[in-house]
């Protein structure tokens, strides 16, 4: 009996020994798993998987008597297998360096899609192709039409003409241009015997007459006279719009001249001519080299 109760108390206190050891050295490999390796790691780890190998070897010790040291490096060894392997990162210093600054820009692509217009955009495009559009119509209109100064006249009262007292006369005949005056001819449109210049085409004419006018001394004068000359539509100077000017009469006979100028609209066709009316109690006369011009100022 005691033998046996010496030989329990034995292993009792083995196993908690046995224990003891155990936690130690869990600990202790605890610390050291946490140390950085060394570059001689390596080697270390295959002298303990040696040492490990002769310890766990059955053949060379009993294998009913397992030591604390042995115990640990069995649970080690397979504590790394299946599911509990743990795979260690290259820790091994790098061959090339530290890495260099860096490099020069690449070059640029090339150049993406370009972005879809906004509805504003689009619609401002199509209000200046709108625009272009008439601009350039109005153009080509413009081309069919005739040139500014498409049509002109400029011609001389070929002889003096008189006028007896209180009657109205149309100015003619006009004689052709000479000299540079020729250049101030534009077409046919002046008939220099009638003296009247008929419009080729609707628009603007810009018309001027200037006239010299020669007078006899009077015995009588009254507020009433005067002289008148007009350039008119189709010889209808009341009803018709006219270019027209009143000049009024001295009792002193002399020379003194009536310049007209101005615009009218001429229907193609319409024609113009110069008037000039003698409201006085004598005759005048109109002298030679009286003008008469104009000019298609346009359409």
């Amino acid at each position: 009996m005691t033998r046996r109760s010496s030989s329990e108390r034995r292993r009792r206190v083995g196993g908690r020994l046995l224990l003891l050891g155990l936690m130690m050295m869990m600990v202790e490999a605890a610390s050291l798993e946490e140390e950085p390796e060394e570059v001689g790691g390596q080697e270390v780890q295959e002298e303990e998987e040696e040492e490990e190998e002769e310890t766990l070897d059955p053949t060379s010790s009993d294998g009913s008597r397992l030591s604390p040291r042995s115990s640990w490096l069995l649970f080690r060894r397979n504590s790394n297998k299946g599911d509990n392997r743990r795979t260690k990162g290259s820790r091994r210093a790098s061959k090339h360096g530290l890495p260099g600054p860096p490099g020069p820009p690449g070059p640029q692509g090339p150049p993406g899609p370009p972005a879809p217009l906004l509805p504003q955009q689009q619609e401002l495009i199509q209000k200046l192709k709108l625009k272009l559009g008439d601009l350039a119509g109005a153009v080509c209109l413009h081309g069919d039409r005739p040139p500014r100064v498409s049509t002109s006249f400029f011609s001389r009262l070929l002889r003096a003409a008189s006028i007896p007292r209180r009657s109205l006369l149309e100015l003619q005949p006009f004689g052709q241009p000479s000299g540079s005056e020729r250049s101030l001819q534009r077409g046919p449109s002046f008939n220099s015997s009638t003296g009247r210049y008929t419009a080729p085409v609707s628009g603007f004419y810009q018309l001027t007459a200037s006239l010299l006018i020669e007078s006899g001394d009077r015995v009588q004068v009254r507020l009433r006279d005067s002289v008148r000359a007009a350039v008119c539509i189709e010889s209808l100077c009341q009803s018709n719009l006219s270019v027209g000017s009143v000049m009024g009469a001295a009792a002193a006979g002399g020379t003194f001249s009536i310049l007209l100028t101005g615009t009218l609209y001429l229907q193609a066709g319409e024609y113009v001519s110069v008037f000039v009316d003698n409201a006085t109690g004598s005759a005048i006369s109109i002298l030679q080299d009286s003008l008469f011009s104009g000019i298609l100022l346009g359409v």
